[in-house]
Parts: C-alpha cells; structure tokens; sequence
C-alpha cells in the first residue's frame, strides 16, 4: 500500500477557452513512493460511452441522468502509477478536493422536479376509478399522442378527469421506476413497460408477474440493453400468449435475442443524484485524511456525486444489503431465480450458490471470471459454459478443463478463445469447420484467425 502524507491543492483561474476545464493542480506526497507534483483536476463534456478518455484518464460523472459531463485527472507523464492505481488516486483527489457537496456548474441545466404524490393529489379521482381500466395498450398509445383528446369510453370517465390524469401519467412515467412503486394503484404498469427508458432488467425480474410483454417489446431504450436470458423469455411468454411480435424483429428473433447491437443508439446510462457521500474501498492507498481535509469552497466545484456508482448500478437502482436481498431472493419463483441467475453480480452468485440453476448461470451470465469459475468448480456445468461467448477466460483455463465440455457439437465459448497453438493442440478433438471460425471471427486474434482459417481451407 501506498501511504499519501499529504496533498496539497493549488487554486486555479477558471478559463473556458481550455478544452479542458481545470478547477484544480494537486501535489501529492506519499511517505513511501515518489511525490507526483501537478496532478490536474478538470472537468469536460463527455462524448463516449467508454469509462476512460483517449488519453487514458477514468471518467467520474457528475451529471448523473444524461452522463453529459465528467470530471478526471490527468497525471503527469512521469507518474509511473498502474491505470487501476490513477482511478483509486483520482477518485481520492476528487473526493477530497470537493467533499463538501455536489457540482454545480453553470453549464448544466437544472432538472424540473415532477412532484408525484402532490401533482396526484391535486387530481379529483373518481369512485369508479379502477387503474386496469387504463393498463391497456389503446391507451399506451393515446397516452403517448400528441393530442390532449383522451377517451376511455368503456366506463364513463369525466373528461376534465381524463385530460389531468393523462398529464399525470406521462410526467410520472419519466421517472425513475423506483420512485414508482407506490403508485401503481394508480400508474398503469403497463403503461410503465411501455414507455419508461429507465426500466432495469432487475426491475423487470422484482416485478415479473405484472411485466407486460407486449407493451414491454416497443419500449427500445428497455431492449437495447436487455439481456439475451431475458430476451429469450420475452419472446417465450409472446408466443406462449399468441400475443404478435414487434415488426422490427418479428423475421429475425435470433439476431435480435443474440446481439448486442441491436437498437443500441438507445442505450441509456442513468445514475442518480444523491446527497449521500461513498466510501470507495481502497486497494492502493492509505490516507489519513486528518487534518488534511480540504477546507476550501471558493471555488463553484463542490463536490462529486458520480461515486454514487459504489452504491448504485448504472441504472440508478439501489444495490440491495444481503439482508434486503435474502428477503427478496425468498419470494421469487423458478423463472425469476433463472432470470436472476444469468444476469446477478457474482457476489449474489456466490452468495445463492446453492440456490441457484448452474446451467443458466454458465451459459448466460456475462460476469463470469477465471477466478470465480476456478473457486466454484464443483458447480461448473461446462456444457452450458461452453455455450457462453460473452466471457473472457485464459487458453490455460480452457486447456485444463478441456475434456470437462462437451465437444460432442461445436463449443462456442472454445472457437471464440482459438488460438493457432490451442486448435493445433485440440484439433482432432474439437469440432470447428470454417463456417463457424467466420461466425465467431470477431472474437479471435486477427493473425491466429488468419492461421486457422488457412489450416481449415487447406
């Protein structure tokens, strides 16, 4: 472990000529490792989705719901630190540097606050109001119309009632679902499917007996991130309920269940704001921060919420306590535990081991490391492991477990790890033609590719 003695904060002149937003240069001394003088605390506008700029630097977010900004720090050129070893630092600059709040510059827009409980209240619910009345997809759709006209004929609702309930429900529905669940007496569920870009797949899974498939499969921000399990089960309950397929996929469910790729220019990170500051579990560090702590608020930086990711997910769902979990992980039925089990973080993996369906963990869950998988052997199904093409494992994992997969029928998660020395190695007992190398080519190295494909041509 590193041990920081001090970091000492120099002010800067803000300059909004700089493409690079400078708030701060800070000068670290540590009591065993070389001093690094001129570390820049600076904040810019974030135009990709990676976590690390081109030159290196990890993003921090403080823009929480459009990610439309970050702030870094760019270490200078003789800092001989790791890049794991600049995130913990960074985070530590950062937190320090602005312990006393959140950002606020003037380059971000204030978001309008929809208050939910009281712009209900102030609507005249009638006695007959009956909130299945409106979760059906006739009215997902007028809810969404640009039209104020709104009609629900069927039971004789007041049209002044209408009108304020339809703005309601299209404000309500914006918000993040979590901030939803009191309200679905009134909030068509459905209607939440349907058009809520926020929905996680955990969301989704917590509340899988009330999820509307149908209106679920025209919601494309949902889609784009969606996970092939749960797209795989969207698809079933459609077909099971002879409910009809979206067009857009309807002809090509397999490219639309496998790839990642589709619907993606919808991709949405959402992390929520939060006044609460989060301790980040140092690996690299000590810091006794003492009366070391930055005192100053000159400065319009006043702090950095993006370390709500510690406590959040990307989605701004809150990461459950083991205690919150358990009672939750009681009450769900076989498909929500398959659901869970391909797409849980490994630490709920580990935890419901004995739970959980390993054949479903193996095959789908993208998470899965050497590490994780070498430590819970005895629960490997390596038939569905190789049927994974979403994981990154070493040649020597695969080599040793070799005879433990099935190799019966191509291997997926083999041909995606090939190299030149493991197929000359493995060739007569895998089974791999040149169709199936150019299936997965995008996974291979390009000049072992190169190899094996003239081994097979030849």
């Amino acid at each position: 472990m590193l041990k920081i003695k001090n970091i000492d904060f120099l002010k800067v002149v803000y300059d909004d000529s700089l493409s690079h937003n400078i708030f701060s240069i800070a000068n670290i001394t540590f009591s065993n490792y070389a001093p690094v003088y001129g570390a820049l605390l600076y904040w810019q506008k974030n135009e990709t989705d990676e976590p690390f700029t081109e030159e290196g630097d990890y993003k921090f977010y403080y823009d929480m719901a459009q990610s439309q900004y970050f702030a870094a720090v760019k270490f200078p050129k003789e800092c001989k630190l790791t890049r794991d070893q600049r995130q913990e630092l960074a985070y530590i600059l950062l937190e320090e540097r602005g312990a006393i709040g959140t950002y606020s510059f003037v380059t971000t827009k204030p978001k309008k606050i929809f208050h939910i409980k009281q712009s209900l209240q102030q609507i005249a619910i009638p006695e007959n109001f009956n909130v299945q009345h409106f979760n059906t997809f006739s009215c997902f759709t007028q809810f969404e119309a640009p039209s104020e006209v709104f009609t629900n004929e069927d039971h004789h609702y007041d049209r002044a009632f209408l009108k304020e309930y339809k703005e309601w429900c299209t404000a309500a529905v914006k918000e993040h679902p979590t901030k939803l669940e009191h309200y679905f007496d009134y909030l068509p569920f459905g209607y939440v499917c349907y058009s809520n870009p926020l929905l996680s797949e955990q969301f989704l899974i917590d509340h899988l007996q009330e999820v509307d498939f149908y209106a679920l499969q025209y919601n494309k921000s949902v889609l784009a991130r969606l996970s092939t399990s749960f797209k795989r089960y969207m698809i079933h309950q459609l077909q099971f309920t002879k409910k009809p397929i979206h067009s857009d996929f309807s002809d090509q469910l397999e490219d639309f269940i496998e790839s990642d790729a589709f619907y993606s220019s919808f991709y949405i990170t959402y992390l929520p704001e939060s006044d609460e500051q989060i301790e980040m579990d140092l690996h690299f560090f000590e810091y006794d921060r003492g009366l070391n702590k930055w005192p100053g608020s000159e400065h319009l930086v006043k702090g950095i919420p993006s370390l709500t990711s510690q406590k959040y997910d990307r989605y701004g769902d809150k990461r459950p306590t083991n205690a919150e979990m358990d009672k939750k992980f009681a009450t769900y039925n076989k498909d929500q535990q398959q659901l869970f089990a391909a797409n849980a973080e490994l630490h709920w993996i580990n935890r419901y081991r004995n739970e959980l369906d390993w054949s479903i963990v193996c095959q789908y869950n993208e998470m899965l490391t050497e590490s994780f998988l070498s430590a819970h052997l005895k629960y490997i199904d390596f038939t569905a492991l190789g049927l994974n093409t979403f994981i990154e494992l070493d040649t020597s994992f695969l080599a040793k477990h070799f005879n433990r997969f099935d190799h019966q029928k191509p291997v997926p998660l083999i041909i995606c790890h090939l190299t030149e020395q493991f197929y000359l190695t493995h060739k007569d007992q895998m089974k791999v033609d040149i169709d199936l190398l150019y299936k997965y080519m995008d996974c291979i190295d390009e000049k072992d590719f190169d190899r094996i494909e003239s081994y097979l041509i030849d």
